[in-house]
């Protein structure tokens, strides 16, 4: 999903299952009053929140409110393999991953809450290594729209006049930078991706991509990286594009794929060292598998 194996340790490093539950009911204290009162709230807890909810469901605070709905999203939830820390509770096995699960759901909201207007886009991977755009629905939280009302009304409207700059691509950009160059990930992606969103110019939008993927790749989200800058591509098909691509495919044990990519790059930067040298590395890798673990005695076909 978005926290993978190597990340555990570290981000679960001084929490054993005592903490984590004593974490998980203070949060719960103000969580039910706060998502009653503003209900796009449940959108900072990003592809966790169907772990968090049954908490939050739960909770002594909670009565009648919106989240006591049990609508679930099988069809996101039957697409992914959460990772959860390999520690052991005092209860059910099943039980403690999902408390895992809700407890790694705080992490993702408190680097979320950026500003009061949830993102809409998660990055998350499949059970397979793939990764996909998430957008977050919950149909418990969907509230009748009043087609009449005055437009100025309507709370973005007033957010964007209070503060413009929540809203644009480029300021979101400048975030980004002072959390990436801090070191942290989840805000540096959160950040990043409004900065896709919100983008008014495509070319925010692709350097927000690009940007996205090198972030994801410095940290071994090789599999979020290839969909971002597969994204970037999409809208500004320069060649070094597709040597980014290519440099996130072998970091993936893609050579294959990565292959296709350096014959692109070369295409539009003939005789670039560095795109001629990836080239080389695949097809020495390739003859190397062929030669381990094919029964032919054929060379791969340059």
């Amino acid at each position: 999903m978005f926290f993978l194996p190597h990340q555990l340790d570290t981000l679960c490093a001084d929490t054993t299952p005592d903490l984590r539950d004593q974490e998980l009911q203070e949060e719960l204290r103000g969580l039910p009053k706060r998502l009653a009162e503003e209900r796009s709230e449940y959108r900072h807890f990003g592809p966790y929140w169907w772990w968090v909810k049954p908490l939050v469901r739960s909770a002594p605070a909670a009565r009648r409110s919106w989240f006591r709905g049990g609508f679930v999203d099988r069809g996101f939830l039957g697409q992914v393999e959460p990772a959860v820390p390999g520690r052991a509770g005092h209860g059910d096995p099943q039980e403690e991953s999902r408390r895992w699960l809700a407890w790694l759901g705080l992490q993702y909201y408190r680097a979320e809450i950026l500003d009061e207007t949830p993102a809409a886009m998660h990055i998350v991977e499949r059970s397979d290594g793939t990764a996909f755009i998430y957008r977050l629905y919950d149909a418990d939280a969907s509230e009748q729209i009043d087609l009449f009302s005055d437009p100025r009304e309507r709370k973005e409207h007033r957010e964007f006049l209070a503060d413009p700059g929540r809203f644009s691509g480029s300021t979101w950009l400048q975030r980004a930078d002072r959390y990436i160059n801090e070191g942290d990930l989840l805000r540096g992606a959160a950040s990043l991706r409004r900065a896709v969103d919100r983008a008014i110019s495509e070319e925010d939008r692709t350097t927000a991509w690009i940007r996205l993927g090198q972030l994801f790749q410095e940290h071994r989200h090789t599999a979020k990286a290839i969909l971002c800058y597969h994204n970037a591509w999409e809208r500004d098909r320069e060649g070094w594009i597709q040597g980014l691509i290519a440099e996130a495919y072998l970091d993936n044990d893609q050579p294959h794929l990565a292959l296709d990519c350096y014959r692109s790059a070369l295409k539009a930067m003939p005789g670039n060292p560095e795109y001629q040298a990836g080239l080389e590395r695949c097809r020495r890798i390739a003859r190397e598998r062929e030669a381990g673990y094919s029964f032919t005695a054929e060379p791969l076909a340059n």
